[in-house]
Parts: C-alpha cells; structure tokens; sequence
C-alpha cells in the first residue's frame, strides 16, 4: 500500500526517511539531507557533505530495518527546528540473526525552499552521550 507524508510537517519528514529506510530507498533517504548536513556516527564520527553520508545511509537500507519512534519532541522556530527521539531498530543480518538496538535521536532540520523539512545534523546515537 503507497504511503502519504506531509513533509511540510517535522514528525512526517521523520517517517518518510524511516520509510525509505525500511524499503530500502537509498536516494529518498538522502533526499532527506541538506547538501552540506552533518551525520554522526556511533563513534562520534562528524561525516560532512551528502556524498559522504551516501557510505552509512547506504549500509542501513542494505539491511532495511524497521525504525520505531518510541516518543518524540519537536521544536520549530521559523524555518529550523531540533527533533529528539528514542527509537527501536529491528532488522535481520545477511545470515538471517535478529538485531535489534534501541537509542535516542537528535536532530537539526530547516525547512528547504519547497516547504519540505530536512537535516542539517544527523545524530541518531545522541543517547549514547549520556551512558556510562
């Protein structure tokens, strides 16, 4: 069944990357980076640039993991606005064996020239700070 996302909204952009995630859509998950964003890696790796944000987005819709929003908070000031989640990623590895992680989202979006909300930082482990 074909799905609608209002991506004039912050909670709907935030689906509609999960959905390409989920199906595998690498360009409509790029699509959803600003030129210039920022994605940071588990191990607080800043990676620049959308052609390099292509090598990790690439890895996850390889595995097409299913990733829940469990609570979310948004803040919208003009044309910016942060995103904070949890989230719940479940997915199977090439041999088959569960995987599934659990962390916290933080996020930097602005609204492009179409009205759509992108990222400007990606930071999908920022729970990760908080852990001993």
């Amino acid at each position: 069944m074909p799905q609608n996302f209002d991506r004039t909204q912050p909670a709907d952009a935030v689906k509609f990357f999960r959905h390409c995630i989920l199906t595998g859509n690498l360009e409509g998950a790029l699509s959803c980076f600003d030129e210039d964003a920022i994605y940071i890696e588990r191990d607080g790796e800043e990676i620049k640039g959308l052609e390099n944000i292509r090598k990790p987005l690439e890895h996850l819709c390889g595995w097409k993991p299913d990733i829940q929003g469990i609570k979310h908070k948004a803040t919208v000031v003009g044309n910016l606005a942060v995103w904070a989640d949890k989230w719940i990623l479940k997915a199977h590895a090439p041999d088959r064996s569960p995987i599934e992680m659990k962390g916290a989202t933080t996020c930097m979006m602005k609204k492009n020239e179409a009205g759509i909300w992108i990222w400007l930082v990606d930071n999908p482990f920022a729970g990760q700070l908080f852990e001993d």
